[in-house]
Formats: C-alpha cells, sequence, structure tokens
C-alpha cells in the first residue's frame, strides 16, 4: 500500500503526525527516558494509583481471565467490584467492561437502533461518536453545553422518534470543563429521554460521580459509564444505572459479549485501590485549587488547557518544556479543534512543581 508513505507524508506537513515514546519507567509522577527524566503533567492517574500493586491480587488470581465472561471468565471478585461500584455511583447495579472506549461504543449501540434519536454533545469523546454511528440511530449534535439549542432540537424532534437518548461527557477531556448536567436531567424528564453521561474523567476527581455537584441521584433512565484506568490506577471500564440495564447488556452488547473479560487480578486491585481514593480525593483537591489560584485557569476539574494559536506553537511549546523536564505532549487536530497543552494536574505534584511548570510557560510567551 504505497499510499500510505504519501498519506504519511500529508500528516507532516500539517504538523500533524503523531510518534509513540516508549518510557523506562513505570507509571507515576516520574518518567524516564532515554537515561532523562521528566515530571509528568499528561496522565490521567488523577490520584498517583496506577503504580499501586497488590502481589496477593496477582498470586489470588493469576495474570488472565481466560475467556468472555459468559464463557468461563467470570469471576467472583468481578461480581464484588460491580456492586462496590454501582453502591458508590448510587445506581442499582453495574457492568464491568474491558475498555472505556468498548463500554462506551457498547452500551450506546445496544441501547439506541433505528427508529430513535441521540442528541450528543459537540466535544464528546470520540467512543460516543463511533457508539452513535454504530447504533443506526439518527443523530443531532448540539453546540457543547449549550442547553438551549439542546431543547430547541428536542422540541424539533422528539415526537418523531420511537426512543431518545441524550448523550454526554461530564467533565470533557481535553477542555476539562463540567456539563450541565441540572439542566440535562429537566430536558431528559420533560422530553422522556434516557440520559448517558460518560463519568471517566469525573470519578475520583470531582467526587464518586458528577451528579453529587448537583445534588442529584441516579434513576432508571440515568446511565453512568466509568473508567477504572484513570483516577481508580488500574484498568478497564463500566457502565452503572438499574439491574434492568445490567441484565440487558448481558445479553444484548456485542463489546461485552465478545471479549476476554477484564482480568481478574485487575478488579481485585481496583477493589484495593478504592479504600484509598477518599484521602487522595483530598490531598488532589488542595493541589487542584492551587493551581486554578496560580494559573487564573478556572477548571472544575483536573485538567487544565494551554490553549495555542497553532499546531506549531503547541509543538514549540511542547518542545521548551520538555527541555526543562516537563512531560506536556502537544494536542492537535483532529483530537481537538484548536491545538493546545492539555495540563493534568494530580494528587502526586508538589506546589513547586506547579509553579516551576507554570513559570516555564511564561518565560516561553516572552521568549516570542
Amino acid at each position: 500500500m504505497k499510499w500510505l508513505k504519501s498519506e504519511l507524508e500529508k500528516i507532516k506537513e500539517q504538523n500533524l503526525y503523531r510518534r509513540l515514546f516508549h518510557f523506562e519507567s513505570p507509571p507515576g509522577k516520574v518518567l524516564e527516558l532515554e537515561g532523562r527524566k521528566f515530571i509528568n503533567f499528561a496522565s490521567n492517574d488523577y490520584l498517583g494509583l496506577a503504580s499501586a500493586a497488590s502481589l496477593e491480587c496477582l498470586r489470588r488470581w493469576g495474570a488472565g481471565s481466560g475467556a468472555s465472561r459468559l464463557v468461563s471468565g467470570s469471576f467472583t471478585v468481578h461480581r464484588e467490584l460491580e456492586k462496590e461500584l454501582a453502591r458508590l455511583k448510587k445506581t442499582e447495579d453495574a457492568l464491568l467492561f474491558s475498555t472505556g472506549y468498548m463500554a462506551n461504543v457498547g452500551v450506546i449501540s445496544a441501547l439506541a437502533g433505528k427508529g430513535d434519536l441521540i442528541l450528543s454533545d459537540s466535544l464528546n469523546h470520540a467512543s460516543i461518536i463511533d457508539g452513535c454511528r454504530l447504533s443506526r440511530a439518527d443523530v443531532l449534535v448540539y453546540n457543547h453545553c449549550d442547553l438551549e439549542h439542546l431543547e430547541s432540537l428536542l422540541k424539533e424532534n422528539r415526537g418523531r422518534y420511537r426512543r431518545c437518548f441524550l448523550v454526554t461527557d461530564s467533565v470533557f477531556s481535553m477542555d476539562g470543563d463540567l456539563a450541565p448536567l441540572d439542566g440535562l436531567f429537566r430536558l431528559k424528564r420533560l422530553y422522556g429521554a434516557v440520559l448517558i453521561i460518560d463519568d471517566a474523567h469525573a470519578t475520583g476527581v470531582v467526587g464518586w460521580s458528577s451528579l453529587e455537584l448537583f445534588g442529584l441521584t441516579p434513576d432508571d433512565t440515568t446511565v453512568l459509564v466509568g473508567t477504572l484506568g484513570k483516577a481508580l490506577g488500574t484498568f478497564g471500564a463500566f457502565v452503572a444505572g438499574s439491574s434492568l440495564l445490567r441484565e440487558y447488556l448481558i445479553n444484548r452488547c456485542r463489546s461485552f459479549i465478545y471479549t476476554t473479560a477484564l482480568p481478574p487480578f485487575v478488579a481485585c486491585q481496583t477493589l484495593e485501590n478504592l479504600k484509598l481514593v477518599p484521602e487522595r480525593m483530598a490531598l488532589l483537591r488542595r493541589k487542584l485549587s492551587f493551581f486554578r489560584n496560580l494559573t487564573g485557569i478556572n477548571s472544575p476539574s483536573a485538567v487544565f488547557p494551554y490553549l495555542c494559536s497553532s499546531p506549531e506553537r503547541a509543538l514549540a511549546l511542547s518542545e521548551f518544556l520538555r527541555e526543562r523536564g516537563f512531560w506536556v505532549p502537544a494536542i492537535r487536530p483532529p483530537t481537538v479543534k484548536q491545538s493546545r497543552l492539555r495540563i493534568s494536574v494530580t494528587a502526586e505534584h508538589t506546589e513547586e512543581e506547579l509553579r516551576l511548570l507554570w513559570s516555564s510557560i511564561r518565560e516561553f510567551e516572552l521568549t516570542l
């Protein structure tokens, strides 16, 4: 396929080329690459739990699951974790998935179908977008966090469809802002819709659930998707909701049915990590407050976007920071419309490290 080379050249010309870096250290605040150490400001390990390791979990459960959950890959530790996640999310039940991508793609395509309507926020994660496409439902995209635009679409279109789904991230992964969940709850009730919330970047950061911030409790038309691989520090994902939802997904969700189960030692380690979340979450909140006051970037989450005028400028700033010992990769189209550095603050960062990062960014601005 010689055409691949020309396509890659086009990507390079646009300063959108990407490559993998292979770190020599385990996950954590400090990354080692080719003999150099960097302070990591690019991780979703918000609570610093990715480096936690229980040898007892590995000894007890081994390295793999051996099969899909419906064959022979479902273990008591899976069920124990599902029940605990449901309790923390204040839902009736939960179901584990192998990745967050598979959870979003699976739950959306299993619930929505031809003759249904999905309304999706314009900045939703790629996994939500792909789930909408796979569902074969009609999809309308509303302006980012714009309840007025969303309601106008509902008024105009809801009556022509059998079922309706509102789909949103709670914390948006590249902007760090928060969806207006109180307004979305109001609209789902008013228009008889199901609300699907991807809580990936909220769980363990803004609380156990983003709904806590609004004083809301999930009902049987609320679906919460979460990941284990961000603040909870392991790998995998889950969908939390009603017991009926769990039973339906077990029978109809292709990304659950036709994949090898999450390794049971990962479920075991996640249960161990959950015990550490409250203390780490309190520590993270102090770091986030400090960084907000320092930078003036008013993010309600652990994601702080620093916008750049072009991909070239984002790459230059990223390289400038790398020379000073900070790892903050440039985020460019098509991932985002406007290039940026996505600064991720964790519970492990010190106030001095946060000061040094920000002063280095300001230094870069003064050199231009």
